[in-house]
């Protein structure tokens, strides 16, 4: 017989969830959670109680439990597992049986899940679409799969001014109260571990007492403290214990105050070591700092490290467990303590040494979501493992982020299947921030720690998988497909533009204004999911409208308003350069920006009765430096205008502009019909005065139409012509095609180079070839003789003196014995990307192991070229400074070339790490000798971690336009 929950079932007393008299108290207090789902969804709240007999009970407990085992239900399969729940019809009977406590308490939540109940129904106040009845059919029966990582979870860090002020205003602290949320939240995106807020908090403290500590082990959640905080002490403790008659000392340092650090953490064991939790071990300076001071060696940090342990190691075996085995516990292998882990050549590390073992060694991101240095194979059977503390929020350099999420799945999917196959799977941590605004990559985190097989490398489609899963989990029934899928879109397309550049870095210099339209196509791509998170918002009610709004409109709308505003004061300066009263108008939109970042924290802290209040107060605007100190608006640029007409025309991509007179005017050109398949370029007219301009087109081709080819500009605004080409029409003639712009004191030239087919030396056959589109302008030659005095200058104007790749468009792809390339897509700054798998291995030391990707480009001469490869900002994966990677061309000899700079180190104030960090990328340069005509350009994996998106090829010496994304991809036929 089917299992029915129904709403008339449980108001009849049915349904009830029933567990085992002497049931654990973490299974009752979720079971009364999964009872208030259960409502949520059926309007009806079932009972819940101990062992009382009911129409359709659902039995939940672990397989240790008498009521279980009396209900005749076959436990072999999960029984010695981790985690692991299976969930059962019996009869008229559910039953939800765990291995273990969490076990049991996973199943719950499933079921939840299972009846359409988001994972964030507590923490984002999600409403479940209602039902009246649900059915289980009568041969169901699931067994979940052990956790693929150990330990999951998150870490609440940089909480003020934002987690800090929403906790005293919602709960008066850090304490039970919210916890209570958080551990909740933790449960149901199915991880098991968090490091508790620790700025200003004392987790074991502030429950009050040890209220927090209580709850977390009751429910099932493992405890640990921070990296840099041992023996489940959090430094803020010793802030407040320290002082000159002290019985733990006035110093935090083990050398001068040995006894007194000894015994803090040895009373932070007696406290809190009867608890689940992985204990932290090692030690750093106060606040986070390196252990000694500069004058000392690496042996001397070594050595005082390896004491700190074997100390640490004695007081967990008296006040824990004899049996270190037996207790977690961590060593963070955080910037200054990572070379002590390894040494030097001169000096012995803390690799093998005794006190680590069984000790998991976490190892880290560099702060900004790329790994560290991973796992040898040699070091793999490390006993203890290893985990890795990874980041969506940073508190520290080069730019600190903190304000609303700007991480993008894709790259999150790419850096930590790297880490899982190269074999950290013990432990998984991410810094979280204030946890609110970061759900979205948070949950896809946890998941892929949960269900590796399910989201981790073999599923390339990952990121969109789980994108399309949060929506659902919090949308579906309440919204139509269309709208739906319209969620998914703006999740991906805000974060890809925050992955371009984090919010908290943006700048008036980041993006070029004019280069490859770059400012531009970034604004419109703003603007758009901007406007349709607005519509899709607009026409949403009630709980609904709020989830949206928590879940994607707050963190999309935010970013993507500030991002637009260093977008518009690039342009507002760049148009103020030229003279343009368009800045005027720019000046206005950058203050609505800026009132509208206003009203955008102000409404967050008022909605709902002031549910998020202190959520939006971190800074986020104009970093000059790593932290908010110093943090500047955007400098806005006005001007007087001119009393008379003055006309400025700029072609649209490139940074040329004229107002046409007669000693100062330039000719112009437009590149964009070199490209056999554009039909479509544009001008911008504006203005330098302050009084309309009229102005006329003078187009002597019958192959080329101008969209408006006589009007008046107004001041403060710009004007777009389109400039078509019908290339039907078109005939080469002996001069390279013009327009020019009369106004009422200038002549505006442009010349309009087109490219066919033939021109550029296309076959009839498409076969992948990237063709040089390239052209050198005469000045000499004119097709309208207009009164310019500088009208050959320069001589020679050189055009499209380049081809750009996006690295997937390979022409074709060479696999090895030992692995191939394969597409990322939407990597990261808004392209896909290559990388060979599998991606824990160094590809042989013969060449002919190495995978390749080629790419077939044709060029105009022989001789020497530069190739520019954007490649991830990966950090070497080794202690040695290298991450090679191959290129040849046609069949000439492979060169090996190391993508790290000489002098690039992971850690603050290196300038080339601070450098692609902050841009998220890395430009590595290589040089080939190419012949005329068609060129085969090779490029080969060496070395893991090398992640490619986009390659240009320019003459040596010939530099395209400077722009922060790079040139757009050129012709391909």
């Amino acid at each position: 017989m089917d299992f029915i929950i129904s709403k008339a079932k449980i108001e009849n007393g049915g349904n009830a969830i029933t567990y085992d008299k002497d049931a654990l108290s973490g299974i009752k207090k979720i079971a009364a959670k999964i009872s208030g789902d259960m409502e949520a969804v059926f309007g009806s709240a079932p009972q819940v109680h101990e062992e009382k007999a009911s129409e359709s009970p659902i039995y939940v407990g672990t397989v240790s439990d008498a009521l279980i085992a009396g209900l005749g239900v076959d436990t072999s399969d999960i029984e010695g597992k981790r985690e692991v729940y299976k969930i059962t019809v019996v009869g008229e009977s559910l039953v939800i049986v765990g291995s273990d406590k969490r076990g049991a308490i996973y199943g719950m939540f499933k079921l939840s899940e299972m009846l359409g109940v988001s994972p964030f129904i507590d923490w984002l106040d999600v409403k479940p679409a209602k039902m009246d009845e649900f059915t289980i059919p009568s041969d169901y029966c699931m067994i979940s799969k052990e956790p693929s990582v150990k330990f999951r979870g998150f870490f609440i860090n940089d909480e003020w001014p934002a987690f800090g002020n929403f906790c005293n205003k919602r709960f008066g602290g850090f304490n039970a109260k919210v916890y209570e949320h958080v551990f909740e939240l933790l449960l149901r995106l199915k991880g098991n571990y968090m490091w508790p807020a620790m700025w200003s908090a004392i987790f074991p403290n502030d429950g009050p007492g040890l209220e927090n500590a209580i709850l977390a082990d009751e429910l099932g959640v493992v405890m640990g403290m921070s990296h840099h905080e041992p023996c489940l002490r959090q430094g803020e403790e010793y802030k407040y214990l320290r002082g000159k008659d002290s019985i733990y000392g006035d110093a935090w340092n083990f050398l001068t105050n040995e006894e007194g650090i000894t015994r803090f953490w040895e009373d932070g064991l007696k406290r809190s070591g009867k608890f689940e939790n992985v204990i932290t071990v090692g030690m750093r300076g106060e606040a986070d700092t390196a252990i000694m001071g500069e004058e000392a060696t690496l042996k001397d940090n070594i050595d005082l490290l390896r004491k700190v342990l074997s100390t640490q190691n004695r007081l967990i075996k008296e006040n824990v467990n004899e049996n270190l085995d037996e207790v977690p516990r961590m060593l963070a292998l955080y910037k200054e303590v990572e070379p002590y882990f390894y040494g030097d050549e001169n000096t012995k590390g803390l690799m093998d040494d005794p006190e680590l073992e069984g000790v998991t060694l976490m190892l880290c991101d560099d702060n900004h979501g790329n790994l560290r240095t991973v796992p040898t194979e040699e070091m793999r059977n490390h006993k203890g493992g290893y985990g890795m503390y990874y980041h969506f929020d940073y508190h520290g350099l080069p730019v600190s982020f903190e304000w609303f999420n700007t991480s993008h799945l894709s790259k999150v999917w790419e850096q930590m299947t790297t880490a899982y196959d190269f074999g950290i799977r013990d432990l998984w941590i991410v810094n979280v921030g204030d946890i609110f605004s970061n759900e979205y990559p948070l949950g896809y985190f946890l998941d892929l720690a949960y269900d590796f097989d399910r989201f981790g490398t073999s599923n390339p489609n990952s990121a969109k998988e789980y994108t399309k899963l949060i929506v659902k989990q919090n949308f579906d029934g309440k919204l139509s497909a269309a709208d739906m899928d319209k969620c998914a879109e703006l999740l991906e397309g805000y974060t890809r533009i925050t992955a371009s550049r984090r919010t908290e870095a943006m700048n008036d210099k980041v993006y070029a204004p004019f280069a490859y339209n770059e400012t531009f196509d970034m604004l419109e791509k703003i603007e758009k999911l901007m406007s349709d998170a607005d519509t899709l918002l607009n026409k949403l009610e009630g709980n609904t409208r709020f989830v949206f709004y928590e879940l994607i409109w707050l963190p999309l709308t935010a970013n993507l308003n500030v991002q637009k505003m260093w977008l518009l004061t690039t342009l507002n300066h760049a148009f103020a350069e030229q003279g343009s009263t368009y800045a005027m108008t720019l000046a206005k939109k950058i203050n609505e920006c800026i009132e509208y970042d206003r009203k955008i924290v102000d409404e967050l802290h008022t909605i709902e009765d002031g549910m998020w209040y202190g959520m939006g107060l971190s800074e986020h605007i104009g970093f000059n430096d790593w932290c908010e100190e110093g943090c500047k608006y955007p400098v806005v640029h006005t001007f007087e205008p001119a009393n008379k007409e003055r006309l400025i025309v700029s072609v649209k991509g490139s940074d040329f502009y004229t107002e046409g007179k007669f000693w100062t005017g330039h000719v112009g050109a437009v590149d964009a019909f070199l490209d056999p398949s554009k039909d479509e370029a544009e001008l911008i007219l504006s203005t330098a005065g302050r009084v309309d301009c009229s102005y006329e087109v003078e187009n002597p081709n019958e192959f080329f139409a101008i969209s408006e080819e006589k009007g008046v500009v107004a001041p403060n605004t710009i004007k777009i012509l389109k400039v078509r080409l019908n290339r039907e029409k078109y005939k080469k003639g002996d001069m390279t095609p013009e327009i020019c712009i009369h106004c009422s004191d200038g002549n505006v030239v442009i010349k309009l180079p087109v490219n066919t087919l033939s021109d550029i030396g296309c076959g009839k056959k498409a076969d992948g070839t990237f063709y040089w589109l390239g052209r050198t302008l005469d000045m000499n030659e004119k097709m309208i003789d207009a009164p310019l005095h500088k009208r050959t200058w320069p001589g020679k104007l050189e055009l499209m003196n380049y081809i750009s790749i996006d690295a997937v468009n390979y022409t074709n792809k060479t696999d090895s014995a030992e692995g191939g390339f394969e597409v990322i897509e939407d990597y990261s700054r808004g392209l896909d990307a290559v990388k060979a798998y599998p991606q824990d291995i160094i590809f042989g030391k013969d060449k002919k192991e190495y995978p390749g990707l080629s790419y077939k480009v044709q060029v105009p001469s022989e001789g020497d070229y530069k190739v520019k490869l954007y490649v991830n900002p990966s950090n070497p994966y080794s202690r040695d400074n290298v991450i090679f990677f191959g290129i040849s061309a046609n069949d000439g000899e492979i060169n090996k070339i190391n993508m790290i700079e000489p002098d690039f180190a992971v850690g603050d104030g290196n300038p080339y790490w601070s450098l692609v960090v902050t841009e998220n990328k890395r430009v590595v340069e290589a040089e080939l000798k190419l012949r005329k005509g068609i060129n085969d350009i090779n490029v080969y994996a060496v070395d893991p971690n090398f992640v490619v998106q986009k390659l240009v090829i320019h003459k040596a010496g010939e530099e395209p336009m400077p722009s922060y994304l790079g040139p757009k991809e050129t012709f391909k036929f």
